[in-house]
């Protein structure tokens, strides 16, 4: 049956109906908390990709001198101020790194798939669209969940022990942590950081050139970044093994300590 027309054209939608939508035009205006979170986890993601990259430079130290990370970690406890090392400076900036992934993850997970159908419709779009930016959000999401299983564990270990960072007791650690959980770690860690920061930079326009180039670069910079911690992997892992073998499980002395040490506090 045809409607007439006085009824079909009983209303004619504005601009405004349009956008809104004509049967949302009275309804309540979403939260600003959406546009928050969104933002939250921008920037939070983008420091936390930057972390990566410093945090790989800082640990592949070892790959030169234990005495060069050594001093390293001296610097960062600042231990210049007195000639002894500060350990509640490594919890303050372990304790902020942690708050950055808490809420990184809080934010993030309103984009996770939240049931069994969804996680079917995530893969059916993965591979109905072979489009490459919706691979890397799976992909993305999978490193997450590895990460949500690794990295409290990690950052807990320095938070308790802070003053266990160091070229012995780090290897040792690493040791006992086993090369499997490290390399599963870092291939997470790496992939979805540099995935992140690539999302950042073409979400917020900040990448103004093309995104194939972008893609390409982002793709050899995680290989690099892998190969470049798993070789420091190693370096630690046969740290600990040597000093565990031989029965050693004390702090690392240094050779050429960059400060002056305050022999009271050795």
């Amino acid at each position: 049956m045809q409607l007439p027309d006085n009824v079909l054209r009983a209303h004619t939608p504005t601009a405004e109906d349009n956008i809104n939508g004509t049967n949302l035009k009275d309804a309540k205006r979403q939260s600003r908390w959406t546009a928050w979170a969104d933002v939250t986890q921008s920037v939070t993601g983008g420091l936390l990709a930057l972390f990566l990259f410093c945090h790989m430079a800082f640990t592949s130290s070892i790959q030169i001198s234990k005495d060069l990370f050594w001093n390293l970690v001296a610097t960062s406890g600042l231990t210049f101020i007195g000639g002894t090392e500060h350990a509640w400076a490594h919890v303050i900036f372990i304790g902020f790194i942690t708050l950055l992934i808490c809420l990184h993850g809080l934010t993030a997970l309103r984009r996770f798939p939240s049931s069994y159908r969804q996680c079917r419709d995530m893969k059916g779009h993965v591979h109905l669209l072979h489009h490459f930016d919706t691979t890397l959000w799976a992909v993305q999401i999978l490193t997450a969940v590895v990460l949500l299983v690794c990295v409290f564990p990690h950052v807990i270990s320095m938070l308790t022990n802070p003053s266990g960072i160091g070229p012995n007791l780090s290897g040792i650690h690493a040791y006992h942590d086993g090369l499997l959980y490290t390399l599963i770690f870092l291939v997470a860690a790496e992939t979805h950081g540099l995935i992140g920061l690539y999302r950042v930079l073409v979400k917020w326009g900040i990448w103004k050139g093309e995104r194939e180039g972008l893609r390409k670069a982002m793709l050899v910079i995680t290989a690099l970044m892998i190969l470049c911690g798993a070789a420091t992997a190693w370096k630690f892992y046969s740290i600990g093994a040597q000093l565990v073998n031989a029965g050693q499980t004390t702090k690392y002395e240094p050779v050429n300590p960059w400060y002056e040490i305050d022999q009271m506090q050795k």
